[in-house]
């Protein structure tokens, strides 16, 4: 079947278009293609003139009012619109079609018109006219994605004009002692072209569908790199059928424990439904044995992220985004699941159905199941995490770990988010964590004034050293949030605010690692860590 799917596109007299990706890559290599040969004809130009110039002076101003020299100077002004169009936008693929084609036979005929005059005649000018159209097409082969079909179809229709010019050109009494007539020798050297071109698209066509194949993931077509962590990779892809954007993250690390915490990761996540936490479609493993899974793709920012491009968020919206997540957490503590690394990178701010500021909690690669059996897989005597975030209990016995130490990190990541600073900072991991065990947190109005003092007390309460001392669990962390003593952050405030940044979240996106690419990372106070606690010596 997919062979016979490969010889189908092959065959094909359509430009092979059917991703977004694939889109893109004809358009970039369209404008491309045009440049080069615009260079290509522009330079010709100036050294012929130049030429001229410096051997036979008198005789330039003659030449550059011949038609032959006016034809030239239009196909590179047209040369040079096709690459500006080409690059404009995010033409249909039936625009980047029609504009191929058109650019192909539009040059070639440029090329063929500029000898179909006497005046234009020098040494055998049809050898002059075919080089020219078979560079311009050569060009177009190496550069352009086309199947062979269309290459040879397209490099016949533009040559084929060149010969009944050369047979105009000679019967108009152009002498000629060839024992073949010059426009055999013309449609002989088109006909090679034409296979030459032919079998450049052929390989370079070829290849592609290898690397299209090689890219390929049960129905979903990998596409662009958008993050890398320690164990993992994540690709944005599409469903080959369904056209649905999605991430693709793959295991990069595939033994030992690294490759059941992965596979147990997806299992995990995708048993949680709340709409707050990220949506996984399916999962499997390549014919080479790699693991991976399929999950929505979010398009929007980490707040991370936000607070580092826009600064600290108003007290209203840090409810708003702090209650969803309590929500996501609600779900997985009620499954007997701890996430151990809420922070602001594993939290993404998106639109969804319209609506704005939907948060997706992410990451769920380091959960503990508060009944897992298996302590190797769940790393109970691992310190995972990340520093700036992680509760006492987390550093002191990461066996004790539990619900209530996600509520420290979300308490955490809020002063960040009202902030713009971590609760605690230090040159090191062990400073860090040491303040995180013996120092009380510097109340954020102290930091900035305006935080309502509601507010302020719920913060601190999650930073409670204790796990006692801590709201009881995520909902009614949710029911202290929404007692606070602040103004509403609607949906009309978010779209504004969206509206408003929107080129600005864009371009951070662009810059930044996807949130959700992470996984155990060993260096940075700001990334997770893995201590083991089994190799530590006896004091």
């Amino acid at each position: 079947m997919r062979h016979s799917v490969s010889r189908s596109r092959s065959l094909s007299l359509r430009a092979p278009i059917a991703t977004e990706a694939e889109r893109a890559l004809f358009q970039r290599r369209l404008a491309l293609s045009a440049f080069v040969v615009f260079v290509l004809g522009l330079g010709f130009w100036l050294i012929a003139n130049v030429s001229i110039a410096i051997v036979a002076p008198d005789k330039l101003a003659t030449v550059l009012v011949e038609r032959t020299s006016q034809i030239h100077i239009v196909t590179i002004v047209f040369l040079m619109v096709i690459w500006l169009v080409a690059r404009r936008g995010k033409p249909t693929r039936n625009l980047l079609d029609a504009l191929d084609a058109i650019t192909a036979f539009g040059v070639c005929l440029g090329w063929t018109l500029m000898i179909a005059r006497e005046e234009a005649i020098g040494v055998r000018p049809e050898s002059i006219a075919l080089l020219a159209c078979t560079y311009t097409l050569v060009v177009r082969a190496a550069l352009i994605p086309s199947t062979p079909a269309r290459t040879a179809l397209l490099s016949a229709i533009s040559l084929a004009p060149l010969v009944p010019v050369t047979i105009n050109l000679y019967t108009n009494g152009i002498p000629d002692k060839a024992p073949l007539p010059p426009a055999a020798y013309v449609a002989i050297w088109a006909a090679l072209g034409v296979a030459a071109t032919t079998v450049i698209s052929y390989v370079i066509y070829g290849l592609q569908l290898q690397v299209r194949k090689a890219m390929q993931l049960g129905q979903y077509l990998l596409e662009d790199k958008i993050g890398e962590g320690g164990m993992g990779v994540v690709y944005r892809a599409s469903h080959a059928m369904l056209r649905r954007p999605t991430a693709i993250k793959l295991l990069t690390g595939s033994t030992g424990h690294a490759a059941e915490r992965f596979e147990r990761e997806v299992q995990i996540t995708a048993r949680l439904t709340h709409p707050n936490t990220v949506a996984v479609f399916d999962y499997g493993r390549t014919p080479d044995g790699v693991f991976y899974y399929a999950m929505e793709y979010l398009d929007g920012i980490t707040l991370e992220d936000l607070v580092t491009e826009f600064g600290p968020l108003p007290s209203s919206r840090v409810v708003h985004v702090l209650t969803q997540v309590c929500g996501a957490l609600e779900e997985a503590h009620a499954n007997g699941l701890v996430h151990r690394d809420i922070k602001p990178a594993n939290i993404m701010l998106t639109e969804r159905g319209r609506v704005p500021d939907v948060v997706k909690v992410l990451d769920f690669g380091l959960v503990k199941e508060t009944e897992q059996a298996d302590p190797g897989v769940s790393n109970v005597n691992t310190i995972l995490g990340t520093p700036h975030y992680m509760a006492p209990e987390a550093i002191i016995d990461p066996a004790r770990v539990t619900a209530c130490t996600d509520l420290y990190a979300v308490g955490a990541t809020a002063y960040y988010l009202l902030t713009g600073e971590h609760v605690f900072d230090g040159a090191n991991l062990v400073e860090v964590c040491s303040q995180h065990l013996h120092q009380a947190p510097v109340p954020p109005s102290a930091k900035r004034p305006d935080v309502p003092g509601s507010l302020e007390k719920v913060v601190l309460a999650c930073l409670a050293k204790k796990p006692s001392d801590r709201p009881a669990d995520a909902a009614t962390l949710a029911a202290m949030l929404a007692e606070c003593e602040v103004v509403e952050w609607t949906r009309e405030d978010a779209r504004a605010w969206w509206t408003s940044h929107a080129t600005k979240v864009k371009a951070r996106a662009q810059r930044a690692h996807s949130a959700d690419a992470s996984n155990v990372k060993t260096t940075g106070l700001g990334a997770t860590v893995a201590v083991a606690l089994d190799d530590r010596g006896a004091a």
